[in-house]
């Protein structure tokens, strides 16, 4: 189903523009590789913009191929203007250059209401905004790289999980080798959030030793929300990539010399991973001078819990 044309007086302050970014074929790419190679040792302004430029080709069809979406820029509607990341900077722009682009708009929801309600006024978000602009903060490439890195995390991540179950069952005698499928069959899930919260906190540490202040462009749409007076309360919850277990029918261990101790012992161990990861999450959320928890690709804001697409921009 395609989505609904909206217009510009469609849009409601606190909404998100989520540009689609489609891959414009080998011959483009290998023309931005060139430039990039003729241009990385850009001596004046003019050369570092078309480096720039190339480079953001580059990168946003890395990111829509690892983050496995169709999006590779975020921007912030706050009723008048369009709060963005872009190569000059986090500013506020005119919403016009959006024409020729394909833009869908996302909306916030939560508890079952959305902005503009009493629990959720959207002025903190547009207060939050207009701060960020008010900072002059630079565009982050040290943070456009890192999202490579970030979509890796969560890349094909039933295939991280095959991987890693065939690892331990060739490492472990035959006896044990069903019990390996046991616990990869009961706890898929909870296994998948193990994943999630060791990739945030490989991400943690990376964005630790970051050199520049800036943003990226869904970066700042995350800290917009996530940052928010009251701190938290309109925090988008990152999508996490849980599908639905397979059954294992626990008569094929009958056999089996399974150490009951340890099974047990590790069933409680994941048992115990929701609270891990949210407790992860939630410490993120303490500090608001360096706040981590705004590592968000577009893929995030997009298929989180919290957004749900309104429509497709019209500005025709």
């Amino acid at each position: 189903m395609n989505p609904k044309n909206l217009k510009k007086s469609d849009l409601l302050a606190g909404d998100i523009l989520l540009c689609v970014f489609e891959h414009p074929g080998a011959e483009a790419y290998f023309e931005s590789l060139i430039d990039i190679i003729k241009y990385y040792n850009y001596k004046n302004d003019a050369d570092r913009k078309k480096f720039l430029e190339n480079a953001l080709i580059i990168l946003r069809g890395l990111i829509i191929t690892f983050d496995d979406d169709i999006y590779t820029h975020a921007a912030f509607w706050d009723g008048k203007a369009v709060v963005e990341a872009g190569l000059s900077g986090v500013k506020a722009n005119p919403i016009d250059h959006y024409k020729n682009t394909i833009t869908d708009i996302y909306r916030f929801t939560k508890n079952g209401q959305e902005l503009n309600s009493e629990e959720f006024p959207c002025l903190p978000l547009v207060e939050k905004a207009h701060w960020l602009v008010d900072q002059n903060l630079s565009y982050s490439y040290e943070t456009a790289y890192l999202y490579i890195l970030l979509c890796l995390t969560r890349w094909k991540r039933e295939d991280w999980i095959y991987a890693m179950k065939e690892s331990l069952k060739n490492r472990l005698s035959a006896n044990n080798s069903a019990y390996i499928e046991l616990i990869f069959s009961l706890y898929h899930d909870k296994i998948i959030l193990l994943f999630e919260w060791m990739a945030d906190e490989l991400i943690r540490q990376i964005v630790a030793f970051r050199k520049d202040d800036g943003l990226v462009c869904s970066e700042t749409v995350a800290k917009i929300y996530n940052e928010a007076k009251p701190e938290g309360s309109y925090h988008i919850e990152k999508p996490l990539n849980i599908t639905t277990s397979t059954s294992f029918d626990s008569k094929q261990l009958k056999n089996e010399n399974v150490n009951e101790a340890v099974f047990a012992e590790l069933s409680e161990s994941l048992d115990e991973m929701p609270a891990m990861y949210s407790k992860s999450l939630r410490t993120s959320l303490t500090s608001s001078e360096n706040v981590i928890d705004i590592e968000y690709t577009p893929h995030d804001l997009a298929r989180s819990i919290n957004t749900y697409l309104v429509g497709r921009l019209d500005l025709s």
